[in-house]
């Protein structure tokens, strides 16, 4: 976990950092996840959770800063998104606002931003920020 820890310290996600970070990363609606790793080095991590119906939440999406630009997000997001559809299920995701390279990530792979709405959480200085919501691309499902 302590790397976890450096990479929250490096850019603030999650933005409260959990007592129990492990306990974080398998939240109790977990469908799938996945763990990217190299030589031994964790690149990132994705899980998908259940919501209504026939959709689905993509979550915990993290690839440590000096693992990015290289493809570790796509290929976790291409991986949930492949698991969601053999499963029938329509992937959905939300980012703040302000989430530069996510945002250019999710939008450069052909999610859909179908929406906003403020957080039902609050950062450590007691702001609710605005989430993007996206839809997975028509062809991943």
């Amino acid at each position: 976990m302590r790397a976890l820890h450096q990479t929250h310290l490096e850019d603030g996600y999650p933005a409260r950092w959990p007592d129990d970070p492990a306990d974080w990363l398998s939240p109790p609606d977990i469908e799938a996840a996945w763990v990217l790793e190299r030589d031994g080095e964790i690149l990132g991590h994705v899980c998908v959770v259940r919501r209504t119906g026939q959709r689905a939440e993509v979550s915990r999406l993290f690839v440590p800063p000096a693992a990015r630009r290289q493809g570790s997000g796509s290929a976790l997001l291409a991986a949930a998104t492949s698991w969601a559809t053999t499963h029938g299920l329509r992937l959905v995701l939300d980012v703040v606002d302000d989430g530069g390279p996510a945002v250019e990530l999710y939008e450069r792979l052909g999610w859909l931003l179908i929406g906003r709405r403020t957080a039902g959480w609050t950062t450590p200085s007691g702001i609710r920020p605005v989430l993007r919501i996206y839809r997975a691309p028509a062809t991943s499902s």
